[in-house]
């Protein structure tokens, strides 16, 4: 891995993840932070074997770092513990060899977007007193009669996530009307010590977390989530989200339910139409309590722009683990 060039200072970001998801998913998310002003990209593959690091490893901006089994004996990481504390080991190292500028750990279904402005921007303004910036999520949902545009709904308050969702509020009350996670991610001055990498931010030893400042809509800042890429994804991913922190208690208590059903599909899919499908009026409902963003996104064209050579290989590549663990 490259050293960090000292003349760029506070400025120099750096951008983290663990990942295992499809070659497009992948390109895009590296396409994306390009965009975004990372210096560089440090990318953690679970799947050593990986067909992304062939194309990626000798981009200049980019380290790829298959997770083999002597990855993880030189840093002491037993690779049997969840995929949760995977990541958050393997980040806290690399975020201990950062020696400048700002170090933001995502996944690899995380795209930040700030209105106006890029990520680069926003941690060069910031006053060199704040320690950290937390970004809150936007979450992706499937919008069958908007094509075009990328639709993704905001945390909403108890009494309108019981006027989006109706009979199904309960399940979504914990999380705001989101699936996902409600805190965002985090982007951290390099050079901290005495601390521990979380996934949404960093912690003092008494458990106090260092969230110095926090963006969000109000601040045309939004943590865009693909925590849903569609039916057969969210269908494969869920024995794992099941096993790990993907859903809050009553959601989990709900799905596995259905799981021991003779038949569990028919189920499964009209509670994931009702948590994740919006068709125009349930859009409206959302825009009227101020919880939906649309935007434009060409994926193929932004991944064009950076990988020209590789974008024939998005309409191959439809690899996506079933378990990530």
């Amino acid at each position: 891995m490259s050293s960090t060039p000292q003349h760029q200072g506070g400025s120099f970001l750096t951008v983290g993840c663990v990942l295992r998801e499809s070659l497009p998913v992948t390109l895009h998310f590296v396409s994306w932070y390009l965009r975004e002003g990372a210096d560089r990209i440090i990318l953690s593959f679970d799947d050593p074997d990986d067909a992304a690091i062939a194309i990626l490893k000798d981009h200049p901006n980019v380290d790829c770092i298959p997770c083999t089994e002597a990855f993880w004996q030189s840093i002491g990481i037993n690779p049997a513990v969840r995929f949760a504390r995977r990541q958050n080991l393997v980040m806290s190292h690399f975020y201990k060899l950062q020696s400048a500028g700002w170090f933001f750990y995502v996944d690899g279904d995380e795209l930040l977007h700030l209105k106006g402005r890029t990520l680069r921007a926003e941690l060069e303004a910031t006053p060199k007193d704040i320690r950290s910036v937390t970004f809150q999520p936007a979450e992706h949902i499937q919008s069958p009669e908007v094509p075009g545009a990328a639709q993704f709904r905001l945390a909403m308050s108890r009494p309108e996530v019981r006027r989006v969702y109706g009979p199904q509020a309960g399940l979504m009350q914990k999380r705001q009307g989101l699936s996902g996670h409600t805190i965002g991610k985090t982007a951290n001055r390099a050079g901290q010590t005495g601390l521990t990498m979380r996934q949404h931010f960093m912690q003092h030893p008494d458990g106090t977390v260092v969230m110095d400042r926090v963006l969000g809509p109000a601040e045309g800042a939004y943590l865009l989530h693909f925590f849903d890429q569609g039916y057969d994804i969210w269908r494969a991913k869920l024995p794992w989200r099941l096993a790990s922190s993907g859903f809050p208690g009553r959601i989990k208590v709900v799905l596995n339910e259905m799981l021991a059903l003779e038949d569990p599909e028919p189920a499964l899919r009209a509670l994931y139409d009702q948590m994740h499908v919006f068709d125009n009026a349930r859009l409206a409902e959302l825009a009227d309590c101020g919880a939906c963003l649309a935007l434009d996104m060409d994926r193929e064209a932004l991944i064009r722009q950076y990988f020209p050579a590789h974008v024939d290989a998005l309409h191959t590549a439809v690899r996506y683990a079933e378990d990530p663990s």
